[in-house]
């Protein structure tokens, strides 16, 4: 151009401002300023000049050019600043992060108008103070100012950014007002969109979508997007191919979401397919939907069993066309496969590319880096790398004490976490859950505590991943109270009730499982098999069957009970409840039947008095080739002690080891000492405890031997295996009760003083799904004691005549004067008879042995009461029905 005037210039630069690059707009403004001869034939810029460089510097984020703009601008007074200036300055300032000079120049203008307000409020949300740009938007809406899109949209995306569903409904409501609303502005509608899916309402999200008249590829990618973002993995891929149905192609961001919703899926069939289109449609030479692909194929590899597949992320890479910006992550993508695969040999090829190609010194390459060796067994190795990293940040050491867990080296991964803080370092996530893994490992609960109460100050008390993982910790150290206590810190949803409930188990708090049960029900809590196994445990007790039967009940509802597992535990439940008939109908429907749960039923029979029954399904059991374990054999020996099959259960022990690969313990020696006590043969009895028994200091030896004694009424034998256990604990109550009586028998009175005494004992009955208990040092209410003398009677009128050749049985037992029926298991029967209704069976706990007195009673109750009394005491189970036990009066 011969000749150039400012319109020229300002046009120029007005373009390079817009569309870049700036750094050539402030060029021609220097330029600008150096063109003429002399003072006169000099461009003088106007306002609109001014406003194009400062926009530029803002760009730029040249803060002293900027200033420099500023300074020439107030030389030319107060009367050359307009307001497209003044907003002009408002946005170099907010963009190079000097918000407090904004905010003086926005003071400045007198009377703001909506471009200013809009410079403010973009200066605050860009800047970080998302809180005070809604303080902006508030005065504008109180000031009256006119509203645009522009504005809404800063808006929406600070109530996303905070999470302020409310809010941002309100804004949504003031936007359809202003006439926004119902597909008005595309724009504004995948802003709003993008709102709801940050802030979890799909619901919203799909309704915005819905109301679009016209749909573009990014309202269909935000759709897409925000149901990855949240997890609803099968919808995201329900609208991919209605997209692809509808407009027929899509682009790289589209790719890359599908491909993470598929890795999280697993499906490496859908992947296939979404790989195929990539190559169709020329995707493949974008690096970042490549990127993606590698990942989805190394996820799926890693979740599934997936062998004629393993070495496709080699091909994805070796196809992958090279980039500086990208390299890092493809490095990092293939050493996770390594790690994966625990391909070491691949792994130092690709340690030595990183090497090569200069990019071992990044964050997450060094990360890689050390969590393969850590993967593939050598911790050294990941050591030398970590050491040679000048200053580790929060990933690299997280890499190093997860590595360090994972090949159990948790004491160094303590002392790794204690100079990560000693260095300044905070931890993350991820380094957070590895040393409390640590911990739950070498069973510090001190360091433990140590560790939450870091976890509080450093603000990660609500993340779910870390409370379940605290959660597991205070379960496995025996502080389940604890646990249950960080339930309150996440959703229902978000615990892992699985950890509670063997806490709980194994702290035997059942009315704490109880509790989590009623909670997972209405929560719709996830539960593991193993876990509906151990609800199902914690009822197993005749007290308990209602509950277990709504339980039951729950799991049938949600299709709990189709695993071997659950049912195997339901055969538990009804066996401990007393119900053998129900165990034995749980174990018939079973489709399939593990191991455990023949184990299970075989022990059932055995407990409620049907031996025979139980060998038979031992001989089932192995024709099916089920697996034999040390409690099976233990059940079957107990069962050829019930029946009197000496040489049976003598053949057995001698034969387990090499038949079934069980070595004998004492529990197994214990079923065969009782079996030759049963049959009297006290001369084999003594031979095979000198020759066989290997640990004649074990308790359960010898108080097998008494029990046996108990049964059969010898005196000398019970003698004999009382001394033997308080030779092994003088302090133990129940030896020195039993023996003090079997002194007394042999007339040893001055001995049997010395003899120590057994505190309280209890009985307990569920009425209307409530427990009562009956302690034997408390009196009854007048009710029971009259229902008990009205039975006293009955049985007297029928010819009851009161057995006490129980001496041996009636240890537990305090002494009672009085009527015969005065002991705890009978005032929690006369209870349940005046209770429930006719005819239902009486289901009653006791702490002790059921004394041979009471045995004696309630068989002859039985006969006139019209309905089962079980008794459930610590040997065994007591069914009686028409004058007789399931005992078979051994107990």
């Amino acid at each position: 151009m011969p000749e150039r005037t400012l319109i020229s210039w300002t046009i120029l630069m007005s373009g390079y401002a817009k569309h870049g690059p700036s750094t050539e707009a402030l060029a021609l403004f220097k330029e600008m300023l150096s063109t003429g001869d002399n003072h006169k034939t000099r461009l003088r810029p106007d306002s609109y000049v001014y406003a194009v460089v400062l926009r530029s510097c803002g760009e730029m984020r040249e803060l002293g050019f900027g200033k420099g703009v500023h300074g020439q601008v107030l030389k030319k007074g107060e009367a050359f600043l307009d307001g497209f200036l003044e907003n002009s300055l408002v946005n170099m300032y907010s963009s190079c992060g000097q918000l407090e000079d904004a905010v003086l120049i926005f003071d400045g203008i007198e009377k703001p108008g909506l471009v200013a307000w809009s410079s403010m409020l973009s200066a605050y949300v860009k800047n970080g103070f998302e809180k005070e740009g809604l303080s902006v938007f508030f005065d504008m809406v109180s000031k009256g100012i006119k509203l645009d899109a522009f504005v809404f949209s800063m808006v929406i995306k600070v109530c996303s950014n905070l999470e302020e569903l409310n809010l941002g409904i309100q804004v949504h409501g003031l936007m359809v007002k202003k006439g926004f609303g119902k597909g008005s502005c595309l724009f504004l509608d995948n802003s709003l969109m993008d709102f709801y899916a940050k802030c979890k309402d799909l619901k919203g999200l799909r309704k915005v979508f819905d109301q679009l008249h016209e749909k573009d590829l990014v309202s269909w990618n935000t759709l897409i997007m925000g149901y990855v973002h949240n997890f609803y993995y099968f919808e995201a891929l329900r609208n991919f191919r209605v997209l692809m149905h509808d407009i027929c192609y899509c682009d790289d961001f589209t790719i890359t979401s599908i491909l993470k919703a598929i890795s999280s899926l697993h499906d490496m069939g859908y992947g296939r397919q979404v790989h195929g289109y990539i190559v169709r449609t020329g995707l493949a030479s974008n690096s970042y939907v490549m990127c993606s692909l590698l990942d989805m194929y190394i996820e799926c590899i890693e979740h599934e069993s997936w062998e004629q597949w393993e070495k496709v992320p080699l091909k994805v890479y070796a196809g992958l066309e090279r980039g500086e910006a990208n390299e890092c992550i493809i490095i990092a993508s293939m050493l996770k496969w390594c790690s994966l695969l625990s391909n070491l040999d691949a792994g130092k090829v690709f340690h030595s590319l990183a090497n090569k190609l200069a990019v071992d010194s990044d964050p997450y390459v060094i990360s890689a880096l050390i969590d393969m060796y850590s993967k593939c067994g050598v911790p050294e190795a990941a050591l030398r790398v970590f050491e040679r990293v000048e200053n580790p940040g929060t990933v690299t050491w997280s890499a190093l004490i997860s590595g360090l867990s994972w090949n159990g080296w948790f004491v160094e991964a303590l002392t790794c976490f204690n100079k990560m803080q000693l260095n300044g370092i905070e931890a993350n996530e991820f380094t957070l859950t590895s040393v409390i893994l640590a911990c739950v490992a070498l069973g510090d609960l001190r360091k433990g505590r140590e560790l939450h109460c870091k976890i509080l100050k450093t603000c990660y008390e609500s993340n779910v991943s870390i409370v379940n993982m605290l959660i597991n910790l205070y379960s496995e150290l025996s502080d389940h109270q604890q646990a249950l206590k960080l339930c309150s810190l996440v959703s229902d949803a978000e615990i892992s009730w699985n950890l509670l409930i063997q806490a709980s188990l194994k702290a035997n708090d059942y009315e704490m499982i109880h509790k989590l049960l009623g909670r997972i029900q209405s929560c719709f809590g996830y539960l593991e098999p193993i876990s509906v196994c151990d609800i199902f445990r914690s009822c197993s007790s005749p007290v308990l069957l209602n509950m277990g039967m709504q339980a039951q009940a729950y799991m049938t509802k949600r299709g709990l009970l189709s695993h071997p597992t659950s049912g195997n535990g339901l055969i538990q439940m009804y066996s401990g409840c007393g119900q053998i008939a129900e165990a034995d109908l749980v174990f018939e429907s079973m489709p399939e039947k593990s191991s455990p749960c023949w184990t299970s039923i075989i022990s059932a029979k055995v407990e409620h008095g049907h031996p025979s029954e139980a060998l038979t399904l031992f001989n089932k059991m192995r024709r099916r080739n089920k697996l034999v374990d040390s409690s099976t054999l233990k059940s079957i020996l107990k069962a050829c002690s019930q029946m009197g099959r000496v040489d049976e259960a003598r053949s057995l022990l001698m034969s387990m080891e090499v038949v079934y690969g069980v070595k004998p313990s004492e529990e197994h020696y214990s079923c065969v000492i009782e079996a030759f006590t049963r049959a009297g043969m006290l001369e084999e009895l003594e031979n095979f405890i000198n020759e066989v028994v290997v640990d004649k200091n074990d308790t359960k030896i010898w108080n097998t031997l008494l029990s046996s004694a108990r049964v059969i009424g010898n005196m000398d034998m019970a003698k004999f295996a009382l001394e033997k256990l308080l030779e092994i604990d003088p302090n133990d109550c129940f030896a020195n009760l039993m023996l003090g009586k079997v002194l007394v028998m042999f007339g040893k009175w001055k001995d049997a003083s010395k003899m120590k005494t057994l505190g309280p004992n209890s009985s307990c009955i569920e009425v209307q799904n409530k427990i009562f208990e009956f302690v034997s040092d408390q009196k009854p209410s007048e009710e029971v004691l009259h229902k008990l003398g009205e039975i006293e009677r009955e049985m007297e009128e029928l010819g009851y005549v009161e057995d006490r050749n129980h001496l041996l049985h009636d240890a537990e037992e305090e002494e009672y004067d009085g009527a015969s029926l005065g002991h705890t298991e009978m005032k929690a029967i006369a209870f349940g008879l005046l209770s429930l209704p006719h005819r239902t069976p009486v289901r009653v706990i006791k702490s002790v042995r059921m004394c041979g007195t009471c045995h004696h009673a309630c068989k002859f109750m039985s006969t006139f009461v019209d309905r089962e009394l079980v008794v459930k005491d610590n040997c065994t189970f007591h069914h009686f029905r028409d004058g007789k036990c399931s005992c078979r009066d051994s107990w």
